[in-house]
C-alpha cells in the first residue's frame, strides 16, 4: 500500500464526507477570518492581519515563516515535508483583500460575514480568503486524522496581490532555498467556469496599467471668458486616446503585437470543448454583439489570442460646471498574450504618443507578463481527478485566458509548472459589493483540496519523485 493510499485509509470515510462532518466549524472558521480587515491598498487591518494569516498557516500543521520584500506587505510561508520522494507542490493565495468601497451598496457590513441564502457575505470571502483557507483546512484535517500529510506541501499567502504583487517576484528570488525541490505550483484564484461547472486552468494574460495625463491653465476657468484663448486639456487627451485606435477599433500602434506566441493547438481544441451559450453572455452584460474590431475571431480566441487596449476611465473635472479644467487624465491598461513584454509595449505606446500627442505625458503605473502552462502536462489529469472525486464529473480544462495574477513568478522566476484549480462560484462579486462565497462550493472546495493532495502523492504514480537511495 502507498503512503497516500495509506493516508487516505487512516481517514474515518471519503474527503467529502469527512467535510461535511466538520462543516459548522469550516464555516464558523471562515466567518472569522474574513471578519479581520485585510486592505493592501490603503493599509486597513494590516499588520494585525498578517498576524490572523500566520494563525492559520500554524493551525494547519504547518512551520510558519514571514518574508518581507522592500516596503511590501509581508508574504506569509508555511511548510510541511510529505513522505520521502513524494513530490512537492507549493499552494498560492492571497490574504489581503479589496477596499470594501461604498458601504451603502452593501446589504450587510462587509468586515461582519453573515451566512444568508446559503452563502457567506463579506469581503475576501471568494477573493481570496475563502479559497486558501479551504486548502488550509485540507491540511488541518489530514494533520488531525493522519498525522501526515501525501505529499510536500509549501503554501504562500501574499499580502498585496489585490495591489498587483510589486515585491513578489523580487522577495521569492531572494529565498529560492525555501522552494527548492518543488514540482508543481497550484493557485486557487478567480472564479469557476461562467457556467458553474468545475475547471481547471493553465494560465493568465499579464498587463501594463498607464495613466495619461494632459495639463492646462493654472485653474480651472470660466469657459466663456476663456474659451478659445486657453488651450483645453481636455481636448488635448480625447484627441491623444483616439490616436491609438482607428475608427474600426484596430490599434494603431505599430509593434503593438510583437512578441505574441501563437495559440497552441491544444489550447484552441481546449477552447472548442467548452460550453458556452454567447447570446446569454452578452444580454448579461447588456449588449447583442462583440466589438466589431475583431469580427472572425471567437469568443475565446479574442480572450486568449490577442492584447487588448482598454480606456479604464477619463477625469477631466466637474461636469457640472461650464469650465475649461486645469488637468485632464486617463487610465488604460493593456492585456497581454504570452510572449510580450510589458516593457517593450510600453515603450511602443509612449513612442506612438510622442508622435501623435505630445503635448500629453504617459506613465506606466504597473507591468505584469503573462504566463501560459501546457494544457497537456502531466499535472492537469492527476489535478482533474481530484474535482471528479468530490464533483461526480471531470472539470473543464481552460487554457490561459481572462484577467492578470502574478502567475508570470512562478513559471518565470521559479521555473515551475503552476496550475489554476479556482474554488469560488461564478457569481461571487469579487471587488464589487455584496462578495459572497457559496457554502456548498466551500465545502466541496475543501475535499478537492484533500482529494487533490492524495492525487499528488501517490507513490505508484508517474509523478513520484525518486528517494536518494532510488536515484
Amino acid at each position: 500500500m502507498t503512503d497516500a493510499a495509506t493516508i487516505r485509509a487512516q481517514l474515518p470515510g471519503a474527503p467529502r464526507a469527512l467535510v461535511h462532518e466538520h462543516q459548522d466549524a469550516l464555516i464558523a472558521g471562515l466567518m472569522d477570518y474574513v471578519s479581520h480587515p485585510s486592505v493592501s491598498a490603503t493599509g486597513e487591518g494590516f499588520p494585525a492581519a498578517t498576524d490572523h494569516a500566520l494563525d492559520e498557516v500554524k493551525r494547519a500543521g504547518l512551520t510558519p515563516s514571514v518574508l518581507v520584500g522592500d516596503g511590501g506587505r509581508p508574504l506569509v510561508v508555511g511548510h510541511r515535508a510529505g513522505p520521502a520522494g513524494s513530490p512537492h507542490v507549493l499552494l498560492y493565495g492571497h490574504y489581503d483583500v479589496q477596499p470594501a468601497g461604498p458601504r451603502e451598496r452593501w446589504n450587510s457590513d462587509p468586515f461582519t460575514p453573515v451566512l444568508r441564502d446559503g452563502r457567506i457575505w463579506g469581503r475576501g470571502t471568494g477573493d481570496n480568503k475563502g479559497q486558501h483557507y479551504a486548502h488550509l483546512q485540507a491540511l488541518r484535517l489530514f494533520d488531525e486524522y493522519a498525522g501526515q500529510l501525501p505529499c510536500s506541501v509549501t503554501v504562500l499567502l501574499d499580502g498585496e496581490e489585490e495591489i498587483g504583487s510589486p515585491t513578489l517576484a523580487a522577495t521569492l528570488g531572494a529565498h529560492r532555498e525555501l522552494f527548492e525541490g518543488c514540482d508543481l505550483v497550484v493557485w486557487s484564484d478567480r472564479s469557476v467556469h461562467e457556467s458553474g461547472e468545475w475547471c481547471v486552468s493553465h494560465g493568465v494574460r499579464g498587463m501594463v496599467r498607464l495613466r495619461l495625463r494632459a495639463t492646462g491653465p493654472s485653474r480651472p476657468l470660466h469657459s466663456g471668458n476663456f474659451g478659445n484663448v486657453a488651450t483645453n486639456p481636455a481636448w488635448q487627451l480625447v484627441q491623444a486616446l483616439a490616436c491609438l485606435k482607428d475608427p474600426a477599433g484596430r490599434v494603431l500602434v505599430e509593434g503593438f503585437e510583437d512578441g505574441r506566441e501563437p495559440l497552441p493547438d491544444a489550447d484552441r481544441a481546449a477552447f472548442a470543448a467548452l460550453p458556452l451559450d454567447l447570446p446569454q453572455v452578452l444580454g448579461d452584460i447588456g449588449l447583442s454583439g462583440m466589438d466589431p474590431a475583431f469580427d472572425g475571431l471567437s469568443f475565446y480566441e479574442r480572450l486568449a489570442d490577442r492584447p487588448t487596449l482598454t480606456i479604464n476611465g477619463i477625469s477631466t473635472g466637474d461636469v457640472a460646471r461650464t469650465i475649461i479644467p486645469d488637468t485632464a487624465e486617463a487610465g488604460v491598461d493593456i492585456r497581454l498574450t504570452p510572449g510580450q513584454d510589458p516593457q517593450a509595449v510600453f515603450e511602443r505606446v509612449a513612442a506612438h504618443l510622442r508622435v501623435h500627442a505630445p503635448e500629453v505625458t504617459v506613465t506606466k503605473t504597473g507591468g505584469t507578463p503573462a504566463s501560459r502552462t501546457t494544457i497537456d502536462n502531466p499535472y492537469t489529469p492527476r489535478v482533474a481527478a481530484a474535482v471528479s472525486r468530490v464533483t461526480g464529473r471531470p472539470p473543464l480544462l481552460i487554457p490561459a485566458y481572462g484577467g492578470t495574477l502574478p502567475d508570470w513568478v512562478f513559471t518565470g522566476v521559479l521555473g515551475l509548472p503552476s496550475i489554476g484549480l479556482p474554488l469560488a462560484n461564478a457569481d461571487q462579486a469579487n471587488h464589487a459589493p455584496n462578495e459572497n462565497l457559496r457554502v456548498d462550493y466551500f465545502l466541496d472546495a475543501t475535499a478537492i483540496c484533500m482529494e487533490l493532495l492524495l492525487e499528488l502523492g501517490a507513490a505508484d504514480g508517474p509523478l513520484a519523485r525518486p528517494t536518494a537511495t532510488e536515484a
